[in-house]
């Protein structure tokens, strides 16, 4: 009996020695804690600070101003519908040119406005590009040139700012 009381001693002790670090997966369950730790705080506060990201800390809202920030205010688009012009050429070969003209404005009450007035505006446009020739047309910066012209002329007739854009739809010189 009093060696069965020895035996139970010096395995009590043998117990005590097994501790936390001689289970394999507790261990390795510790090594992943750590290294997760230690990655998450690398990355919120050493590389993330460097490179200047705000992270999660952009709210919607701030998300929303910034959009707005930096796409230009848009208009409303009213149509001039398709136009035919007679450009200036020779008479064996007469050349024609089919666009479509859109302006952009402000609102929709100017709009309201510029749709009631379409008749004059397509005579604007008819009586400016008639007095062109087909090579105007055939270059980028001639295009613009016209472009331009036909705004100052449009925009004339409208109060100040009024007129934000012209654009081209389609244009086809034959």
């Amino acid at each position: 009996m009093a060696d069965a009381k020895k035996e139970a001693v010096e395995e009590a002790p043998k117990k005590s020695k097994l501790g936390l670090f001689e289970n394999k997966a507790i261990l390795l369950g510790i090594i992943v804690v750590v290294q997760v730790g230690l990655a998450f705080g690398l990355t919120q506060f050493v590389i993330v600070p460097k490179l200047g990201v705000q992270g999660a800390a952009v709210t919607e809202e701030e998300a929303q101003a910034e959009k707005d920030a930096t796409m230009p205010e848009m208009g409303v688009l009213v149509g001039l519908n398709e136009i035919i012009v007679t450009l200036k050429s020779t008479p064996q070969q007469p050349r024609y040119l089919r666009i479509n003209v859109d302006l952009e404005v402000k609102n929709q009450v100017t709009a309201d406005i510029v749709t009631s007035r379409i008749p004059q505006l397509r005579d604007i446009v008819i009586m400016t590009l008639s007095g062109r020739t087909a090579e105007d047309l055939n270059s980028a910066e001639g295009r613009k040139e016209i472009r331009d012209e036909i705004f100052r002329k449009i925009d004339a007739h409208f109060p100040d700012g009024t007129l934000m854009n012209i654009y081209f739809s389609d244009l086809v010189v034959q």
